[in-house]
């Protein structure tokens, strides 16, 4: 599965839209619909990411395990805090 993400998102989005910056959730609700996957946001790099069969993806490729991270299913979000949520969806997403 990894190679035919990894091909899909090098030929349909070979250059950047900020799909690193500012643009990251819009890239992983295409590649969570594409590869039915999930939706993550690391709250502590604030970076929206797409849990593929294990594998978590951004625009780069796979997401490196190195650093420090926190991922919370957005779809779970409410419960781990409605709050920053609100401001997630007013600052990146709107």
């Amino acid at each position: 599965m990894s190679n035919r993400v990894l091909e899909f998102i090098k030929r349909r989005f070979p250059q950047d839209s900020n799909w690193l910056n500012g643009n990251c959730y819009y890239f992983a609700l295409i590649l969570s619909d594409r590869f039915d996957g999930e939706i993550l946001y690391d709250v502590i790099d604030g970076h929206f990411v797409t849990l593929i069969d294990g594998i978590k993806y951004d625009w780069e490729g796979i997401v490196p395990q190195n650093g420090i991270h926190k991922y919370i299913k957005w779809n779970d979000f409410d419960k781990y805090d409605k709050y920053q949520k609100k401001s997630v969806i007013s600052g990146c997403i709107k």
